[in-house]
């Protein structure tokens, strides 16, 4: 039997690293086009975001990835990128790059402008000699916030000044009565308007007379003297009369609607009139902004408490990872090899600690156990204590029992909540480890290359052996990922390795995904995150890629 766990071993290790070499060449793990790119730097004031890898793009075209990222420790504390582009598009002398993001949650990456074609071109590791251009940052967006807040004050308190003293006061009402006035004279010179023309009827109608004398006229004269005359004078006649009252109207109409617009206009004032009435008994919002200084003290903290808000959420990193582990041969109380997943999800308020949720799930199930303990009474309802009775230690027995019970439910749940801290390329955890206290230590293996990246894991929990039958020994599970892409990786390792009979051998698999990766899944297909995991440095790898 040992002998056959050796050969599965072995075989699996055999196809783990043919599985390992093919994917390396496939990812680019190991690069044999190198020639086919040229190496540029840049230097930029704040790449906040930017990780290595990340791609570099021309007109939102993909044409190479950041190889290097780098900070000089000069004056002014640069950071220094090196970045890899295909040979077939050129850069130019007055080239520069601009870090963007892709939507509002995606990834960032370095967008690259080649220049003017009509300068010398840019050979292999050149610098790029015009200065980059930095991302926007967030906080100097909540300090001009808080000048625009600060101008906005500075308003209110001068509306106050003005319009809040009594002189104020009695310069608002001496405008309003002024307006008043204004619009009574505008009534009363429409009404006057209007009296004007309806005396002056009688004056038209002379007018229409003296026109009928004159047509009166020429007839008398149309035979003898001017007939051409006669016909001119009709036509000017009918012309006057016809525009006089056109224009007779439209007089009439624009009295009315100036009288009209005079009501609105009055109407509008009164508004007006109570708006800054109310503002200065100091109602609403703007009442109370310009009169009592608690709502801008108010409005102030709020302003500072949505800023150090969004400093802490800025900060705040989030990893999700998932595995899963499939045993070699048939576990304790089940017939079958067992299966568990595991589904993690750290915060990292901060580089050097984190903590982290987990479920965990297995086919093999967990314990519960249970104890059942007899008691009798009597008729009078005491309790009857058999140790005291005369008998016999066999009738004793047959009447004093414990009852144990062990229910074992398959594919169930566990939980994990723990805490951890890291020190350099070591972090020890504590907490809870599938429903028990327990504690944890990962380690960062440096191997080479780079790109492949091994953290091994030794898991304590489970002091008493709870999950077990008839075996108190604690649980010591050794845990290794080794992680081939950036979010995929292999999983090895031994579970309860010192048990009588749960000693077990697992291989597996697991999904590790950032916050970058999570915010480029939330903006390119709405809303849809994914990711599971646990254990180990993921805050480091995280961090490094």
């Amino acid at each position: 039997m040992q002998g056959s766990n050796e050969t599965r071993v072995g075989i699996f290790v055999l196809i783990a690293l043919l599985i390992l070499a093919y994917m390396g060449f496939q990812i680019g793990a190991f690069r044999f086009d190198s020639f086919k790119y040229n190496t540029y730097t840049l230097y930029f004031n704040d790449i906040s975001g930017l990780a290595r890898k990340a791609e570099v793009k021309i007109a939102g075209v993909k044409v190479g990835w950041v190889d290097n990222i780098m900070l000089l420790e000069n004056r002014r504390l640069e950071a220094e990128l090196t970045i890899k582009v295909l040979k077939e598009y050129a850069l130019y002398e007055d080239a520069y790059g601009v870090v963007r993001q892709e939507g509002f949650l995606g990834p960032k990456y370095l967008e690259l402008v080649p220049g003017d074609s009509l300068l010398h071109t840019l050979h292999n590791k050149a610098t790029l000699g015009k200065p980059s251009i930095s991302p926007v940052s967030i906080d100097d967006l909540l300090h001009q916030f808080k000048d625009i807040a600060h101008n906005v004050h500075s308003v209110t308190e001068t509306l106050r000044d003005t319009i809040g003293t009594p002189q104020g006061k009695d310069e608002m009402r001496s405008i309003m009565n002024n307006l008043n006035k204004t619009a009574e004279y505008m009534a009363s010179f429409s009404q006057v308007l209007d009296h004007s023309f309806a005396n002056n009827e009688a004056n038209i109608q002379a007018i229409l007379e003296i026109g009928t004398h004159v047509r009166n006229l020429s007839n008398r004269l149309e035979n003898d003297i001017l007939p051409s005359f006669q016909h001119a004078v009709e036509k000017i006649s009918s012309v006057f009369d016809r525009d006089f009252n056109s224009i007779t109207d439209r007089l009439t109409a624009t009295a009315t609607a100036l009288e009209e617009a005079s009501l609105q206009v009055r109407d509008g004032f009164k508004t007006v009139c109570a708006v800054i009435e109310k503002v200065d008994d100091g109602q609403g919002f703007i009442g109370k902004l310009v009169n009592e200084d608690e709502m801008y003290q108010d409005v102030k903290v709020a302003v500072e408490g949505l800023r150090t808000y969004f400093n802490v959420i800025d900060k705040l990193q989030v990893v999700f990872d998932t595995h899963f582990e499939s045993m070699m041969r048939p576990a304790e109380n089940y017939d079958y090899t067992d299966s568990k997943g595991y589904f993690d999800i750290k915060l990292y308020p901060a580089p050097d600690y984190f903590f982290m949720v987990q479920m965990v799930g297995s086919e093999k199930g967990y314990v519960d156990r249970y104890e059942t303990v007899p008691s009798y009474i009597d008729c009078d309802g005491y309790y009857v204590d058999t140790k005291h009775f005369d008998m016999s230690d066999e009738q004793r027995l047959k009447l004093t029992y414990t009852r144990k019970n062990d229910i074992y439910t398959r594919g169930t749940m566990r939980f994990g909540l723990q805490l951890g801290k890291v020190f350099g390329n070591m972090a020890l955890r504590m907490g809870i480890f599938e429903n028990s206290v327990g504690a944890a230590v990962d380690f960062d293996v440096a191997i080479v290359p780079e790109k492949l990246r091994w953290v091994t894991s030794l898991e304590v929990f489970d002091f008493r052996g709870w999950n077990r039958r008839d075996d108190r020994r604690m649980h010591i599970k050794w845990l290794n990922r080794m992680f081939f892409m950036r979010s995929l990786y292999f999983s090895f390792g031994a579970d309860d390795v010192i048990s009588k009979r749960n000693a077990n051998i697992f291989f597996g698999a697991g999904l590790r995904f950032g916050d970058d990766e999570v915010k480029y899944l939330l903006g390119a297909l709405g809303g849809g995150m994914g990711g599971m995991g646990g254990g180990g440095l993921s805050q480091v790898i995280a961090i490094n890629r």
